[in-house]
């Protein structure tokens, strides 16, 4: 081996073992839960030709309970849930499937069902290139877990956390499923409540032509997101599988702001506060069923889905010995999707083709309101704003012919094309119809030419959606700006091409190298509009480009048992030419650069493991046409955690975060018009002390 060889082989992040064959022991007691891993047989489920395939008993010292655990703990891949929001459901995207299918639901992700699958239903995570499956749109590293139900179970987990900041205390997070088979009906149904809880408070400098104004500024939000769902998957006949999937929930999210002049500020007093609430209510409804029809197989999918929103911010600003003023915005809001979709497999001329058409319809209805404080009323008084008003329709059809083979025993091909044809329309203030015709595709090639190394090259045009509420005029209170509608907007579209490379060095661990680059059509961004004011448009171009490296280290090779270190490393660069300036610079937002590092220690021998998390993110500037903003949350951020992996049959995890004492970073350069030409009219600094957060995690079995 070479000295650059061995330094590689040393300096990357690696796997444990990753086996050929099952266990001999099919039943694996992990950890001493009395939770039971059931491998299966090869009758059952014949092995792959995945290059990679783990067993729930290859991460016994970590003692997973649900399928999400074992997953997480494949070392040199990073999960990708997939998918970005986006409306319809296109062809494959992400990194993981459930016994080789993807799920035909758009509020759950496969990683969301993951978390519901005890690991006593894991067969296996097998790890192949997908370009190699019969599933368009896949490529690079993909984790096809193998599960079958043992019977009825249950699993939970409780996430309550504390801060010695102002956030107040949140006691809701946590999850709670059931999964089992009766009737021949194999089922899963769970309650989900996400959360997100939020508290900083500290200086807030104002710096202008009149000098200094400092002030001081508290900050707290929480966010509850309860949603109730059922997966439900139905033998209907020999060779015919049905799935029908049901979620629906809340999402409660509330904020307040307060910020006053401090004690030794020359200037008057006044106190402004700001308040935001949002309340919605969604659902979705979807059913896939696939069967045999003449050489290959069909697969039907439908989905409905809806969401209501009432959305309200406001403002109020007491200035010594003059009345109160104060603004506010609210948007109702109705949206919803259908779909149908089709797609058609079989085998033929040496590959497998599959054929897939799909319908889209979409609909947006936003009825926004502005206010203004009435100080002789003590009271919000409504004012004009028709360009708040109005809605969005889409109808778009897709439709994509892929075909996959293999080349040689280690190369594989899979090639898409296709395309999509849109109508949107528009009412309201600027009512406008519109349609577009684009084409899409992908070639992508999987490649193992042995000793460890596994290849992926794939290039793809793509085309992205629009959001619909950018036609729409809308309204920032806290950041006193505003977003008038633009009725021109265009789909983006990009080629975009991304080689991913990947190394299994046995016991010391794995490592994953991707490098990507995108170029971009019809980029969207705020630009100037011609009445002085600003939107989101389409600009000619943009570009970016960089890498992604995902790997562990196991250091039992270094004489460390039960010690492992992850390493994952993004870099990036964008290019766009500044609508404003017309100088070149990068993404909104982009972030140039990031390290995390993750070391776990599970003691050899016992119940405990402790660990430490570390990550340093590089932050790039937001700019709006007179603007330029940069704002992020913990730059440098660090973690320790103790944890038990059997308390009363319990896993139980105590974690310190922010360590560094990381802040919540605000720094805004507002220019008196656009920035190319106008003069600074003042500069905000804000620097918010976050605290200390306590999380603990209890999760089970039932």
């Amino acid at each position: 081996m070479s000295m650059a060889a061995a330094l590689a082989a040393a300096a990357m992040p690696v796997v444990l073992h990753a086996q050929d064959a099952p266990p001999a022991n099919p039943v694996e007691d992990i950890a001493g839960t009395g939770v039971s891993a059931d491998l299966g047989s090869e009758t059952d489920f014949p092995l792959t030709s995945a290059p990679r395939t783990y067993y729930p008993s290859d991460f016994a010292n970590v003692a997973p309970r649900t399928a999400l655990d074992v997953v997480e703990q494949v070392p040199g891949f990073n999960i990708d849930g997939g998918g970005d929001g986006g409306r319809g459901f296109g062809e494959a995207s992400g990194n993981l499937l459930i016994n080789g299918d993807r799920i035909s639901s758009k509020s759950t992700s496969v990683r969301d069902e993951l978390q519901r699958i005890p690991v006593a239903d894991v067969i296996r995570v097998e790890i192949v290139d997908g370009a190699t499956l019969e599933i368009p749109g896949l490529s690079g590293q993909v984790a096809n877990v193998i599960v079958q139900s043992s019977g009825m179970s249950g699993q939970f987990t409780w996430r309550p956390q504390y801060s010695t900041g102002p956030a107040p205390i949140g006691w809701g997070e946590g999850n709670v499923s059931v999964r089992g088979t009766t009737g021949g009906v194999d089922y899963s149904v769970g309650l989900d409540v996400g959360s997100f809880i939020r508290g900083s408070e500290g200086p807030a400098i104002f710096t202008s032509d009149l000098g200094v104004d400092e002030r001081f500024n508290t900050q707290t939000g929480t966010l509850y997101r309860p949603t109730l769902t059922g997966n439900f998957a139905f033998d209907v006949a020999p060779d015919v599988a049905m799935n029908i999937n049901l979620s629906g929930g809340l999402h409660i999210f509330r904020s307040r702001e307060s910020e006053t002049r401090v004690a030794a500020n020359p200037l008057p007093e006044f106190a402004e506060q700001f308040r935001t609430k949002n309340n919605e209510h969604f659902y979705e409804i979807g059913a896939d069923i696939e069967f045999p029809l003449g050489p290959g197989r069909l697969k039907l999918i439908a989905l409905e889905s809806f969401e209501h929103g009432n959305f309200r911010t406001q403002s109020l600003l007491d200035t010594d010995a003059l009345p109160t003023t104060g603004s506010r915005f609210q948007r109702v809001s109705d949206q919803g999707e259908r779909i149908a979709r089709g797609e058609y497999s079989w085998g033929m001329l040496g590959g497998d083709w599959q054929l897939s058409g799909e319908a889209a319809f979409n609909r947006l209805d936003n009825v926004g309101s502005l206010f203004l404080f009435d100080d002789v009323q003590d009271t919000f008084v409504v004012i004009p704003f028709p360009e708040g008003v109005g809605g969005v329709r889409e109808e778009r059809f897709e439709s994509i012919l892929s075909f996959g083979t293999s080349i040689t025993d280690n190369l594989s091909v899979q090639i898409a094309a296709g395309g999509e044809y849109s109508t949107i329309s528009q009412t309201g203030v600027n009512a406008l119809s519109r349609t577009f015709q684009r084409p899409k595709g992908s070639v992508s090639f999987a490649w193992a030419p042995g000793g460890g190394f596994d290849f992926s090259l794939e290039v793809a045009r793509r085309v992205g959606q629009l959001n619909f509420s950018d036609f729409l005029a809308s309204v920032n209170l806290t950041d006193e700006n505003q977003s008038t509608g633009n009725n021109q907007l265009r789909p983006q579209q990009s080629w975009e091409s991304e080689l991913e490379i990947s190394k299994n060095f046995g016991s010391w661990g794995s490592a994953t190298l991707a490098l990507f680059d995108h170029r971009i059509e019809d980029f969207l961004i705020i630009v100037p509009t011609g009445n002085g004011g600003e939107a989101r448009g389409n600009i000619a171009s943009a570009k970016r480009r960089g890498l992604r490296f995902n790997g562990r280290l196991e250091l039992a090779q270094l004489g460390f048992d039960g010690a492992q270190l992850d390493l994952r490393i993004t870099a990036e660069d964008s290019s766009l030419i500044d609508p404003v300036t017309f100088i070149d610079r990068r993404f909104d937002g982009n972030s140039p650069f990031e390290i995390r590092l993750d070391f776990r220690h599970d003691v050899p021998q016992t119940n405990w493991a402790w660990g430490l998390e570390f990550r340093d993110t590089q932050n790039a500037a937001r700019y709006r046409v007179a603007e330029e903003t940069f704002d992020y949350n913990i730059a440098t951020f660090g973690a320790a955690y103790i944890e038990n992996k059997d308390v009363f049959g319990l896993t139980v995890r105590f974690r310190l975060a922010n360590l560094f004492n990381g802040s919540n970073v605000l720094q805004r350069t507002i220019y008196d018009g656009p920035r190319d030409s106008s003069p600074v009219l003042f500069t905000e600094d804000r620097r918010l002390k976050i605290g200390t957060v306590v999380n603990l995690t209890v999760s089970g079995t039932f």
